[in-house]
């Protein structure tokens, strides 16, 4: 059967602590939806909703926990999310996407094998971790082969990516001859956010303090130290007490994260699952991953690679999302027709980053971040 409808929706089971607040979650669903509803809905003609859950939708997220035998809160949303859905889960599901084409922005596993064990096509669309070319843009993926052959001939090429390094590059030289340089270090560890689903690692969510050998054994090959991450700028007092602890210096994360990264004398970078280390392999530098790979985004260093599960395989589409035509090629085989206008939206550059509030490392663009409160440890 043809979808009838387009739903737009998020990792619905996503809440903070003990607030099970999913206020800043649903905000960026509202935003993700208010940027793409024009461009999908003339792609598609067809009525756009979003699915969230919250004080007016009939969507009841409290039931999907119980039925887990769980109390929603966050450390159970991390023991969920990549969980194998039984036919009572998947049946709390089916009215809200039933004869739908879900487009998710950041769903969680779980929410994919459900929409895959009720036979829904859906695109689900992340932020990419390359954030140091002229905007910022989304990976892609989907579960359905012949949408993702559409979504792979927009692909951003990695040659694309390497020009933005060479920038960097060419910057970092150039200002190098005028600026006084400061401290260089041999290893450099980063931070992230303590609320983020890249940090799931066997039903929890990992610290750095979880991987504390690695990392004392680290601060004894050489020089090293330690970058926040720009959302979260302070460690926890534990983790603070552990850096200190080993000798390890705190790097204000106010210093451009590209000016680290070409510094000549970094020798590795080291993050649990941070978007950095996907950047830093682009700055020819070797990365550690102290947890496995749970999104694997294009284009990547390594040119192939293997993966059980395709759905985590996300291509990074730099601009053409913007445009109605790019909705109306991906849906053509999924949808019984499309509408695409031939008029392009012309590339912009710091377009996203601007709506978003979101900026990084990346501090030339004048722009200030917009944190949302779920990034600061209740």
């Amino acid at each position: 059967m043809q979808p009838e409808r387009i739903v737009i929706t998020s990792d619905l089971l996503r809440v903070t602590g003990e607030k099970t607040s999913r206020t800043g979650f649903a905000t960026n669903t509202k935003f993700f939806a208010a940027m793409m509803t024009p461009q999908i809905s003339a792609a598609t003609r067809l009525p756009v909703t979003i699915l969230e859950w919250d004080d007016t939708s009939p969507f009841d997220g409290n039931a999907v926990y119980g039925t887990f035998g769980l109390d929603a809160n966050a450390a159970n949303w991390a023991k969920i999310f990549a969980a194998d859905p039984t036919d009572a889960i998947c049946a709390l599901f089916l009215p809200h996407v039933e004869n739908s084409l879900v487009v998710g922005f950041e769903i969680s596993p779980l929410l994919q094998k459900i929409l895959n064990r009720l036979n829904i096509p859906f695109v689900d669309v992340r932020w990419h971790p390359l954030r140091f070319l002229d905007d910022i843009f989304f990976g892609f993926s989907s579960n359905r082969s012949e949408i993702s052959a559409v979504i792979a001939s927009y692909a951003l090429s990695g040659h694309e990516v390497d020009f933005h390094v060479g920038l960097h590059k060419a910057a970092a030289i150039r200002r190098g001859a005028f600026n006084k340089k400061g401290s260089s270090y041999e290893t450099l560890i980063v931070g992230q956010t303590p609320f983020d689903a890249s940090l799931i690692h066997d039903g929890r969510i990992d610290t750095l303090l979880d991987h504390e050998d690695r990392i004392a054994e680290l601060a004894k090959i050489g020089s090293i130290a330690f970058r926040p991450h720009p959302f979260s700028p302070h460690p926890s007092p534990s983790l603070a007490m552990f850096l200190k602890h080993h000798g390890i210096p705190h790097i204000d994360s106010a210093i451009d994260m590209y000016e680290l990264l070409c510094d000549g004398s970094l020798q590795r970078v080291v993050g649990l699952s941070s978007g950095t280390l996907d950047e830093a392999a682009f700055f020819g530098l070797p990365v550690t991953r102290l947890i496995p790979e749970r999104f694997r985004y294009l284009p990547h260093v390594a040119d192939a690679f293997l993966t059980d599960n395709e759905v985590l395989v996300y291509t990074g589409v730099y601009h053409a999302f913007l445009s109605v035509d790019f909705w109306a090629d991906i849906f053509r085989s999924t949808l019984e027709r499309t509408w695409p206008n031939g008029n392009p939206i012309p590339f912009k550059p710091d377009r996203l980053r601007h709506v978003n509030g979101s900026y990084w490392g990346f501090l030339n663009t004048g722009g200030t971040n917009l944190v949302m409160p779920y990034n600061t440890p209740e």
